[in-house]
């Protein structure tokens, strides 16, 4: 009888890690969508406790899509600065202080503050698809997102399926305490078995490249060194402005985007009640407009300039 050799123990760990991998970013999603649509059976009681009109209570979901909105781009540009298990890590960190703070909220205000923190734990969902994109042969990633993908659908079902019970039975604080506890199991089960090893993989793979290029480059460089010394010089300079662009962050890109983006859907959101007060919402929706098409025209000017 053929035992097991330590190769193919390891080559079949090796396996497995891709859906161990998928199985936990799953249940993030899935928490996440749940606790997001569990919330809406509670408008009315959050109305109610908070002593807020309708109009108002939408900004507890609007809080959470704006700063979602305005995140995930940013995360992504972290994440591939500073690795996506840390960045994955810190967004559902600061997902699960958005949970705890909700659970024990006793105004509008701080609520609000909490569905911020949750919805800077909404672009989790960039980072995870980073992570099966890495972790996943091209084979069998579309299998994977589409798992990934269906726990969205699958949590927002749940969460509508039994928030209403939840709320009638033990109030909306229960909502939220309720995922305090999978949040934490969440976060160390990322923490212990989610390794990201192709990151490294491909690191290296790129410096070799880098390095067959840039020896290749400067053969080239030489040959027609006395043809196009200029052409030489552009290029050199092009690359140190690529290298520098890949190791840092657009931050001018990034407010700008955050600001169209914000008025962006601060004016929808403000759309919505136009009929209850015009004179006031008419002009806040005009100048949320107006700021949306200014920060996108500047948007546009600095990433031109960044990419050159």
């Amino acid at each position: 009888m053929n035992r097991p050799t330590a190769n193919s123990r390891i080559g079949e760990k090796i396996s497995r890690s891709p859906w161990v991998t998928l199985a936990i970013l799953s249940c993030v999603g899935l928490m996440a969508m749940f606790a997001d649509t569990m919330i809406l059976p509670a408008i009315p009681d959050l109305i109610r406790d908070f002593n807020i009109n309708y109009s108002t209570s939408s900004w507890i979901l609007a809080s959470f899509l704006i700063t979602g909105a305005v995140m995930t781009p940013i995360a992504g540009r972290l994440s591939d600065m500073y690795g996506k298990k840390k960045m994955l890590l810190i967004i559902v960190g600061i997902y699960t202080i958005g949970i705890c703070v909700a659970a024990i909220s006793t105004n509008f205000t701080v609520m609000i503050i909490a569905r911020i923190m949750q919805g800077v734990g909404a672009s989790m969902f960039a980072i995870s698809f980073g992570i099966i994109r890495d972790k996943f042969t091209p084979e069998k990633l579309a299998v994977a997102q589409g798992i990934f993908s269906s726990m969205f659908s699958a949590g927002a079902v749940i969460g509508v399926a039994i928030g209403g019970t939840i709320i009638n039975n033990f109030g909306w604080h229960t909502t939220f305490l309720l995922v305090i506890p999978i949040a934490i199991v969440l976060f160390v089960a990322i923490n212990r078995f989610i390794h990201i090893d192709m990151d490294k993989a491909t690191a290296r793979i790129s410096d070799k490249n880098t390095e067959f290029c840039c020896r290749f480059i400067h053969v080239r460089r030489d040959i027609l060194l006395s043809e196009s010394s200029s052409t030489t010089t552009e290029y050199d300079s092009r690359s140190r402005n690529i290298n520098k662009n890949k190791s840092t962050i657009d931050m001018m890109g990034a407010i700008t985007l955050s600001i169209t983006v914000i008025s962006f859907l601060v004016a929808l959101q403000f759309m919505q009640t136009v009929n209850a007060a015009p004179s006031e919402n008419i002009p806040i929706v005009i100048g949320f407009g107006a700021a949306a098409i200014i920060s996108l025209s500047f948007f546009i000017m600095v990433e031109r300039q960044f990419l050159h």
